[in-house]
């Protein structure tokens, strides 16, 4: 019954704080459910398969534009399933091992989903990629080794905010050619492979697909780049507890290298 998927488990920092700050402050709430809403699968899917560069998309074309999209994502989602499960302030993403394009979508998603929680939403990501056996149903069941090994390198081993894959893991994903592309977005810490914000920028920037649209669509990247030190430094000084303050310096000095 097992099938052999990569799986990413990944978990919203700080979200349980956040929540009980929203009782005493009224723009909160709306920010936690766009925040949250950001996370519904299918709005993932959206940007798993293709999305609109609206930048590029003269407004008369706009229509036609996601009517074609609507039909590529269902056929792509049909050829290449990418399983998306949600609960609370966390993520399950999967595919098949042997399903090369979904896998590296896995991959793909998780980049751009930490640019967007952290550019809109001040949100910092945590969590654990690895390849094992899974029973994950859209809607359905979601259980078996591999989501207790991606969950146990989320909450026991990545601690600080960055996505630690398992060495076997990355070895399976560079036995594709295709992954060459994604190299830029881990990085090696003489212990742990991982991908942090600070490489999601750097993949995107250099080595995604919306590198072909080049300035047009990359300009914003590079803006909420160049903000991110300042913005992280910010929060940091909100928080009394020195080892929530030791995670965002950890981040500052990761994004800084990039």
């Amino acid at each position: 019954m097992y099938e052999n998927r990569f799986i990413a488990f990944i978990d919203l920092l700080g979200f349980g704080s956040l929540v009980e700050k929203s009782a005493t402050d009224n723009d909160l709430p709306g920010k936690i459910f766009s925040a949250l809403s950001s996370l519904q699968p299918k709005t993932i899917e959206e940007e798993a398969y293709a999305s609109i560069n609206h930048e590029l998309c003269p407004p008369e074309e706009l229509e036609n534009v996601r009517a074609l999209l609507k039909r590529m994502t269902q056929n792509m989602k049909a050829l290449h399933p990418v399983t998306i499960t949600y609960f609370s302030d966390s993520l399950v993403i999967s595919a098949l091992s042997d399903d090369v394009i979904s896998s590296q979508m896995i991959l793909d998603l998780l980049a751009k989903l930490s640019i967007k929680l952290w550019s809109e939403h001040s949100l910092l990501l945590r969590g654990g990629i690895t390849e094992g056996k899974l029973i994950h149903q859209e809607g359905g069941p979601l259980f078996g080794p591999a989501m207790n090994r991606a969950y146990y390198l989320e909450s026991k081993l990545a601690i600080n905010p960055r996505i630690l894959i398992d060495n076997e893991c990355i070895t399976k994903y560079r036995s594709v050619e295709t992954f060459q592309l994604f190299e830029s977005f881990f990085e090696f810490d003489g212990e742990f492979n991982y991908a942090s914000l600070g490489t999601a920028y750097r993949h995107i920037l250099n080595d995604s697909s919306l590198v072909l649209a080049g300035e047009e669509v990359l300009w914003k990247f590079r803006k909420t780049l160049a903000e991110t030190t300042g913005k992280l430094s910010e929060i940091r000084e909100h928080f009394e507890d020195e080892r929530v303050k030791d995670k965002y310096t950890w981040l500052i000095e990761e994004v800084s290298r990039r």
